[in-house]
């Protein structure tokens, strides 16, 4: 189980300190740094896994990255029930305290990286528990799209791209885990019946190279695979295509798929978690989640949120407010800290308590005014 993380120096958060339950929920103002709480957790993870300077160079690097006015290290270093792991990253030029006006400059720093521990077993002991891990960012169009996969077993895409193929992939190899997904979808919509899989031929635009003249060209060339769509039966019809069903019916299909698949995570990084559910549909969430995380009791859910309706399924300690203070700067505190929650906890629900206390109060605290 992931315990902790300390964040310096990232994006908005200069420094905070945020610990976890075994289920999660970040909310807060647009902008306000849900989304960079998660985004440490996952670049502190490959970075520690794997090259830093190739995750960092990758996925972004840290130059636009670094808080600005930031001052030290660049610092996230995660706390599990092995110990201790996570990444320092330091840059060797002038940069770090760049103005507004030198922004020419950005992506010329040069960092050097350190993964913590230094020690390779201690290190990999920390990492056990994470090591499966999973960040989700699910749209529901790229979960009803056909898709081709390579990769086996192939796996959901953070965006959701590749549903077809891995649920074609389960019922071929895996049909109790099919048969599974398709039980949590009947409990929670009445009215489905069954998923079907359709063989789709697939238009994929590449790039290949060719020799000319001792001279390497590269061209753009259009193969056809022979990938996967989703069709589904309901109560009243049958062959639907994913195109035309539910926001929800996707996001619930994507969320099982990805946690009931064949690379199960141990720690599910969710960006936006009730995006396009109605509210009942959100209660519904947490259910498919209590369910999953009791039948895997190593699963843990991380995710961020806007709606109080989810909130309300919640208990306080599950609850995180972030906001931002006067200077930009991300503040984390839990629902619990607030100074009235023991005069309200008894008469008011999560949901309602964020509603009425908001995240103002964060930013009123010692050294923060």
């Amino acid at each position: 189980m992931l315990k902790s993380i300390s964040i310096r120096n990232f994006k908005n958060i200069k420094s905070e300190e945020v610990d976890f339950a075994n289920l999660t929920v970040f909310v807060g103002a647009n902008a306000s740094g849900k989304t960079s709480i998660l985004e440490a957790i996952h670049y502190a993870t490959l970075a520690t896994n794997g090259d830093p300077a190739k995750v960092f160079g990758y996925e972004r690097h840290c130059d636009w990255l670094y808080t600005r006015g930031g001052e030290g290290d660049l610092s996230l270093v995660c706390e599990t029930d092995g110990g201790q792991y996570g990444i320092t990253a330091t840059c060797n030029s002038s940069l770090l305290g760049f103005s507004e006006d030198d922004r020419e400059r950005l992506g010329s720093g040069i960092w050097a990286f350190e993964r913590i521990p230094r020690d390779e077993v201690r290190r990999r002991e920390a990492l056990r528990t994470a090591k499966s891990m999973v960040f989700l960012h699910l749209s529901s169009s790229n979960l009803a799209n056909e898709s081709y996969s390579e990769n086996q077993p192939p796996r959901v895409e953070l965006d959701g791209t590749g549903l077809a193929s891995v649920l074609a992939y389960l019922k071929l190899s895996d049909d109790e885990a099919f048969e599974k997904i398709e039980d949590f979808m009947r409990k929670f919509i009445p009215h489905f019946r069954r998923i079907r899989i359709q063989k789709k031929s697939i238009r994929r635009v590449e790039t290949e190279f060719i020799k000319i003249d001792e001279e390497t060209i590269p061209r753009r060339i259009t193969r056809n695979y022979q990938g996967e769509s989703l069709l589904f039966d309901f109560a009243n019809s049958k062959n639907v295509s994913a195109h035309s069903v539910s926001e929800g019916t996707l996001l619930l299909l994507g969320l099982l798929t990805v946690v009931l698949g064949p690379i199960r995570p141990n720690i599910l990084l969710m960006d936006d978690i009730e995006h396009g559910l109605h509210p009942l549909a959100q209660k519904q969430l947490l259910e498919v989640l209590a369910l999953l995380m009791n039948e895997f009791p190593n699963l843990q859910v991380i995710a961020s949120a806007h709606s109080p309706y989810l909130l309300d399924g919640l208990k306080p300690e599950q609850v995180r407010l972030v906001s931002a203070d006067d200077q930009g700067y991300s503040i984390v505190r839990k629902l619990a800290d607030h100074p009235d929650f023991d005069k309200w906890k008894d008469e008011m629900a999560p949901g309602e308590m964020w509603s009425m206390f908001g995240e103002k109060w964060e930013t009123v605290r010692e050294g923060k005014q």
